[in-house]
């Protein structure tokens, strides 16, 4: 059908509007322009898409398009993913028991809303490149605008940012060092804690995310012994989906936990994280979701043992207790210890596979704060 489109006059029409028999054809074509794209990058775009699409024919009805998207219906998107909702939680406190708690908060993150409006933005420009390229008509980018680049829909992006304003994007707490020290310290021998203990130092070592952790292969490892530390290869990444590949560094503690895992284990080759399921079943691999779940449960362990006796609440004294734990702490927790340390934001950056200096410079604000001029004042008067 393209061929023969080429060889016949070029039709006119509103590309806002195209005829219908060139619908199916116009799918095909941003199909095909997407082949080369990054399998998760595409399907993270096709999924924000899929929940514009269900919100405007819940707003709409069944007959609602969202390519190309209307400025007005994006406008009411933006501010219905803003809009602030109550929800009631059941949670279980340190005793055991479950409490309700209300909270408020907005529907969707910020960072969600600016993604959302990312995606289509690319969702109608492939649209129109589709388009072009099926009429051969290059010159019908002058009669087209990206909706999602109107003043009416910037305008209200800036309005939502403002809805935010006073309520800065949640941090997840990071899991520190002498909190994962703790945590290896009551360690109860279990083929589940040896897994558990050893992810998360490894987590901490290597600043991974969860998709990257899960995809490490015993082949990846590489140990010293002259230094008893080590390196794994991270071959993919999600900065990194071409796969040029990056090494990551292992400590010597790390290591150790290591060697003792994959001896309790037997695995020796293939997926080093595995789940572990009933009657102690090892699975073949582990969930990406499962990382951040462990996680959390070694804070709560953490936490109870905290509070259970008037000895270890003097203990955490000292430390921050981790009830708010998430599967991006030891990222977090590390980004802060290398930023105390003297790190580079550059160094930061490729020690967490970071493409821009936002998220690392996010994750060590407080570090930075601690070693600026007020803090540095303090420190010299006490000293002397």
């Amino acid at each position: 059908m393209k061929e023969e489109m080429i060889n016949s006059p070029i039709p006119v029409f509103d590309v806002n509007h195209p005829p219908i028999e060139f619908r199916e054809l116009i799918d095909d074509v941003m199909e095909n322009f997407e082949q080369g794209v990054p399998a998760n990058s595409k399907r993270a775009r096709d999924a924000d898409l899929a929940v514009y699409t269900a919100w405007g024919k819940n707003v709409y009805g069944s007959y609602f398009k969202a390519i190309p998207s209307s400025p007005e219906h994006i406008e009411k998107f933006l501010n219905d993913m803003s809009v602030e909702v109550t929800e009631t939680i059941s949670t279980k406190n340190l005793n055991g028991e479950m409490v309700d708690t209300t909270i408020k908060h907005r529907l969707k993150a910020l960072s969600t809303i600016e993604r959302y409006l990312a995606s289509l933005s690319y969702k109608n420009k492939l649209y129109l490149d589709a388009i072009m390229d099926i009429t051969n008509n290059y010159q019908l980018s002058s009669g087209f605008v990206n909706p999602t680049s109107v003043r009416r829909v910037k305008a209200t992006l800036q309005k939502v940012r403002a809805l935010y304003r006073d309520s800065s994007q949640k941090q997840a707490q990071p899991f520190s060092l002498d909190l994962i020290e703790d945590v290896i310290s009551l360690h109860d021998g279990s083929l589940r804690d040896k897994l558990e203990i050893t992810l998360l130092s490894f987590a901490f070592d290597t600043m991974m995310r969860c998709s990257e952790l899960v995809r490490v292969n015993v082949e990846d490892l590489s140990f010293d012994p002259a230094f008893s530390d080590g390196i794994v290869e991270l071959h993919w990444s999600k900065t990194d989906q071409d796969g040029q590949g990056q090494t990551r560094y292992l400590s010597s503690h790390t290591v150790k936990l290591l060697k003792d895992y994959l001896q309790a284990t037997n695995i020796s080759s293939g997926r080093l994280f595995r789940s572990i399921g009933k009657n102690n079943k090892q699975l073949e691999g582990m969930h990406k979701d499962r990382v951040g779940i462990i996680f959390k449960r070694l804070g709560r362990r953490l936490s109870k043992f905290y509070s259970d006796n008037s000895a270890n609440n003097i203990i955490s004294k000292s430390k921050t207790v981790p009830t708010e734990i998430s599967a991006h702490s030891t990222r977090v927790a590390a980004a802060q210890a290398l930023a105390l340390n003297g790190a580079s934001t550059v160094q930061l950056m490729n020690e967490g596979g970071w493409k821009s200096a936002v998220m690392p410079a996010r994750y060590s604000r407080h570090a930075d704060t601690k070693k600026g001029a007020m803090a540095q004042l303090h420190k010299r008067a006490r000293a002397t």
